[in-house]
């Protein structure tokens, strides 16, 4: 057909030219040497040409032999460098080089917004509502509270991506759960209840919605929850029982190696979202911490005036309430404010300054407003089972306008402050 002669022509335009040099002595025995290169590559020239005017049904293309006797004119047949082949480029061996700039096709790297990453769809957020807790559980802008009005750094989290609803929005301290069954979430998930987080079994998480599922730019808004606890189900999927936390704006994200697809960013999180209140206050919000704001009423105004101002900075270990029931038995308030060991006893627990968890240390030695001594100890090291004078401190670092709580589990006794040994 005329298909089969135009590839034989095609052959013959681009046959070897070390084929073409091949005489009687390199062919096959018996067989007459193959013909000059020019000769064939201007016979498969010919073809083409000849073959390119004509139709299906046309008349035959030229013999081989014809072609041979009759010299084709440089009119009506191609150029030869349209046959010729491209360099071979140089070997590995002569060059070094793996790949050739003019073989090997380019690759652009893709610059726009990445697409189609791991999300989230469709979480139902469900409150915790059940007994009144001890104490609020910790945060991560309890940990900034210190700071004052000076700017709170940046944190670096990573965002949990929402799409195909909106994302859970709890509210300041309020406790909700949520399952989530998306196989790359329940892979980093365990990996935070397996230490990978800032918080024992768990951590600080953002949370945003992107309904495309596109990467989180620059300024998108979002909110801080801190995961207290992650729950493993057979069904591989987990429960995330977290703390609502303050709003924040993003300031850049990326998308790390190794969390497959999961992405972080550096937030920046709203200062003015959360005012603090006045120790006594705290302590009047709290229903473990009552008593103890009433004693100090009623047993010492003049130590209750200063715990109420916000300009002062104080340091208070308070005992909870079951503390001081535990110490006082069934007496009222008005009958132990007639008792003048009483108001010494509140005395000794109010220390004047500020000091948070991270200035404490073993050994450290603290002196209360009335000269009481109260002695630091980590039980366990580095930081664990901390006490105070041996009275268990169950919380510590409730952040105050005026200062900070830390929480005892027990009363402490009005003591000397401790003199060198002879005096």
């Amino acid at each position: 057909t005329l298909a089969a002669l135009r590839q034989i022509a095609i052959r013959l335009a681009w046959f070897p030219m070390d084929m073409m040099d091949m005489r009687g002595s390199g062919g096959v025995a018996g067989h007459a040497p193959l013909p000059a290169a020019s000769r064939l590559r201007r016979t498969g020239a010919l073809l083409l040409a000849s073959n390119s005017g004509s139709s299906v049904g046309g008349s035959r293309p030229p013999s081989a032999a014809g072609l041979s006797r009759s010299r084709p004119s440089s009119a009506s047949t191609p150029a030869l460098h349209q046959f010729e082949q491209p360099p071979t480029p140089p070997s590995v061996s002569r060059s070094g080089r793996l790949w050739n700039r003019d073989s090997c096709p380019s690759l652009d790297p893709f610059m726009g917004t990445a697409i189609n990453l791991p999300g989230i769809k469709k979480v139902k957020a469900k409150r915790v509502v059940g007994r009144e807790e001890p104490m609020p559980k910790c945060i991560w802008s309890d940990s900034v509270q210190h700071l004052g009005e000076d700017p709170w750094p940046a944190h670096a989290v990573p965002l949990f991506s929402f799409y195909g609803g909106d994302r859970p929005r709890p509210t300041y301290r309020e406790e909700i759960r949520f399952m989530i069954k998306e196989e790359k979430f329940v892979n980093f998930c365990i990996r935070m209840r397996g230490g990978g987080g800032d918080r024992y079994m768990g951590g600080s998480v953002g949370l945003v919605h992107c309904p495309d599922r596109t990467e989180v730019l620059s300024g998108q808004d979002g909110q801080l929850i801190t995961i207290l606890d992650i729950t493993v189900n057979p069904d591989s999927t987990v429960i995330v029982h977290a703390v609502g936390d303050l709003p924040f704006r993003v300031r850049n994200a990326w998308i790390p190696r190794g969390l497959r697809g999961v992405q972080c960013a550096v937030v920046d999180v709203e200062q003015a979202a959360h005012v603090m209140d006045t120790i006594l206050e705290t302590c009047d919000g709290e229903a473990s911490l009552r008593r103890f704001s009433r004693l100090i009423r009623v047993a010492a105004p003049s130590l209750a005036d200063m715990l109420a101002h916000p300009s002062g900075k104080f340091t208070v270990f308070v005992p909870t309430s079951r503390a001081l029931d535990a110490t006082f038995g069934n007496a009222s308030d008005e009958d132990l404010a007639a008792d003048p060991k009483v108001e010494a006893m509140l005395t000794s627990h109010v220390i004047e300054g500020k000091v948070p968890c991270e200035a404490l240390y073993n050994g450290r030695v603290l002196t209360a407003i009335d000269g009481s001594a109260l002695i630091v100890t980590f039980k366990t090291w580095p930081r664990s089972d901390a006490r105070v004078n041996d009275m268990p401190i169950d919380h510590m670092d409730v952040m105050c306008a005026n200062g900070v709580m830390h929480i005892v589990s027990a009363v402490n006794i009005p003591t000397p402050a401790p003199t060198r040994r002879g005096r």
